[in-house]
Formats: structure tokens, sequence, C-alpha cells
């Protein structure tokens, strides 16, 4: 399989983007590695590319969870690759608030959530819309042996860490944990 380089008017057109500049375009393909865009004054088709965790600050499964074929976009410029790939690397979340910041704030909190995902290392406890904590095996035994925990149980857990950088959260049980059947 050959490579086509990008063409002298697309490397032209690259050459004017900006990292942090606001572009706008049309969602033309949704693939499992991210999102094609036609970018608005591009001289070829799908010139914009939206890595996936790019698209959404929350966890999803799909890029087509956030965006449809033939929604407009307006993203920010994160990258240009002229010479090889003829593409610039878009970001939906640049241009919106981080919702992992509010949690920073939240560290000792006590909450109660669902179980979300299983995982060989621990669970994915909801702590809002879209936005698990990960509460670890090694938390998870000193609820004892014989508690099996499913999707959908749900869990007291206290926020121990964030990282909004990572987007991650580490929850812990509580002193005294209660766990809700």
């Amino acid at each position: 399989m050959t490579h086509r380089l990008p063409s002298p008017v697309l490397r032209e057109f690259l050459a004017t983007l900006r990292r942090g500049d606001e572009r706008s375009g049309v969602v033309t393909s949704i693939e499992n590695f991210g999102v094609f865009v036609d970018l608005d004054g591009a001289p070829e088709p799908s010139v914009g590319f939206i890595p996936p965790p790019e698209v959404s600050w929350k966890w999803i499964s799909s890029c087509g969870e956030v965006v449809t074929m033939g929604q407009r976009v307006t993203a920010a410029v994160l990258g240009v690759d002229a010479e090889m790939r003829g593409q610039a690397v878009l970001s939906l979340i640049a241009l919106q608030p981080n919702p992992w910041l509010a949690w920073v704030d939240q560290v000792g909190s006590v909450l109660q959530g669902r179980v979300t995902r299983l995982v060989p290392f621990g669970v994915f406890v909801s702590v809002d819309d879209g936005m698990d904590g990960l509460l670890h095996n090694s938390e998870l035994s000193q609820l004892g042996g014989d508690r099996d925990i499913q999707v959908g149980d749900e869990l007291t857990a206290r926020i121990a860490e964030v990282d909004p950088a990572r987007r991650r959260i580490r929850l812990s049980l509580p002193t005294e944990h209660t766990a809700a059947d």
C-alpha cells in the first residue's frame, strides 16, 4: 500500500493553521480511531482529524456517542502534519471547560455511585454523568471475599485522588464503608 504525499495546495492551506486556532467544518467519517472533518476552506476533503480522547471529556465507547455524520463542529487546532499525512489534528474538548478540575476540590468527599464497569484491577464507579472513578481491587478486598460486585451495584466510596491531566479519579472505601445492593 502506497501513501500519497499531500499536494502543494494542501500543504499551503495547512501552513496557515496555528495551534489554538478555532476551525469549523463538517463531520465526514466516524471511525474507532477518530473523527474526520471537512474543514471550511480546505482544498481537499477530510483534512481535519479528531482523536478519540479529544472528542469528549467523559468516557465514551465510541466517537459516535458525541458527533454524527454531517454535523457541523468547531474545534481547536492541536497540531498540523503538512508533510506526511496532510492533516490538522483537532480537539473538541479544548474549547470546553475541563470538568475534571471541579473534582479536585472534592477529594475526601464521600459519594454513592453505581458500578459501571468491571476490570481485572478493580471496578469503575460513576461519580457523575459519564465520569467514573476507579475503586482498586486492594480496596475491594476490604469488603470481604464473599462480596460479588456486579455492574449496576451501588457502592459508597470516598474520592481519594483526582488527576485532571490524566482524567482519573481514584476512589477508596470510607473508613466506615457501606455497600448497598
